[in-house]
């Protein structure tokens, strides 16, 4: 069950979001380009004005035959917090309070997140409540085109800021994000995950995918956004590690 770690999870809500179709421009010369086409598409001035983002939803893993659901906040500038409940193993929470990452779930218990890990959870809250998802990326570069789901997509290379390799599939029309690779911190080392988006919708003028289906270590999820609220209330206790 430790291969089924809710890391992909977490990426995968950190990149919910995706884009509105833009109109008709030449096509661009480098990955800053299209990565900037993508922010003006998905809605990232609009998002930098909430100071909150609450995201609610169910996940289920088919092949075990396991479903839960999933609470997400996060809190400018740097604050995040996640929830998540599986039926048959429990409640499972990840939290950063601006300084300190820890999680606590039914396997290890209560820790407190180093290294990757730290610097991982940190991306997540420095980039969730703000949507943009180029802050999380390094030395990203064009690598051409490809095909995803029948559609074009620009191949976006870049390394994230915590250092694991990342792959971004770019809709070469519309400017939404069709699919990502990339390489998460876990206790257990890095491991590889794939995440494709669907099911766009706009929320109070910004681009969500309401539908995720991830892959991490032979394992698929699939996540499925319930409720979207911009600025709803959260006190900053919510995101401090627990006593226990």
């Amino acid at each position: 069950m430790k291969a089924m770690r809710f890391w992909a999870i977490t990426c995968g809500v950190v990149c919910l979001l995706t884009l509105q179709p833009t109109a008709q421009q030449a096509q661009p010369k480098n990955a800053q380009q299209v990565l900037d086409r993508m922010a003006q598409a998905m809605g990232y001035a609009q998002a930098a004005k909430f100071r909150t983002i609450q995201v609610v939803g169910a996940m289920e893993y088919p092949a075990q035959g396991l479903k839960g659901q999933f609470e997400a906040f996060y809190k400018s500038p740097d604050k995040f917090l996640m929830k998540i409940n599986i039926q048959g193993i429990g409640e499972i929470q990840q939290g950063y309070d601006g300084k300190v990452g820890w999680e606590k779930n039914p396997i290890t218990g209560l820790r407190e997140l180093q290294g990757a890990e730290l610097q991982q959870i940190r991306q997540s809250a420095l980039s969730g409540a703000n949507n943009d998802i180029r802050k999380m990326v390094r030395n990203a570069k064009l690598q051409g085109q490809e095909k995803v789901g029948g559609r074009n997509a620009f191949v976006v290379t870049a390394q994230s800021a915590a250092g694991g390799a990342m792959k971004l599939y770019i809709d070469t029309q519309r400017y939404y994000l069709l699919r990502m690779d990339s390489e998460i911190a876990t206790p257990q080392g890095k491991m590889n995950t794939t995440m494709l988006f669907e099911d766009y919708r706009k929320v109070d003028g910004v681009m969500y995918a309401f539908t995720t289906r991830q892959s991490a270590a032979g394992i698929t999820a699939l996540v499925k956004i319930e409720r979207v609220r911009h600025n709803a209330a959260i006190n900053d206790s919510a995101f401090r590690k627990p006593a226990n």
